[in-house]
């Protein structure tokens, strides 16, 4: 027994053969690392990108930086194979861009509402 592992302890090893295939077989030898996940007939779910970067410039800054991070992460969720959650994440890139959306038409809206106040109480002061 000991002189068979002998070539081992040399750091020579035999060479095996790679096993036969048949012409019709296909074979797939796959690097160790990153593996591409390919999904067929579920289409990626929305990641509102679009409507986050509005949001995000024009409404509401805090509440658009929220959505912009749940959008990306629809994207990431997806490329995994994590189909789950991708979903609750387009679900909550959607909720954060609306509630970005209404906080921002709202503060607008009450900003001009107190300018055309004050401006109508300058008006009536002459």
């Amino acid at each position: 027994m000991e002189g068979q592992f002998e070539s081992d302890k040399q750091g020579i090893l035999e060479q095996q053969a790679p096993p036969a295939y048949s012409p019709g077989q296909l074979q797939y030898d796959q690097p160790p690392g990153n593996q591409t996940i390919v999904h067929i007939g579920q289409p990626m779910p929305s990641d509102y990108f679009a409507l986050s970067i509005i949001v995000t410039i024009f409404c509401c800054l805090p509440f658009g930086i929220v959505a912009l991070v749940k959008s990306s992460e629809v994207r990431t969720r997806w490329s995994v194979g994590d189909l789950a959650g991708a979903e609750a994440s387009s679900h909550d890139a959607r909720r954060w861009s609306f509630a970005a959306l209404f906080t921002g038409i709202a503060l607008i809206t009450i900003f001009f509402v107190i300018y055309f106040i004050i401006f109508m109480v300058a008006l009536n002061s002459y």
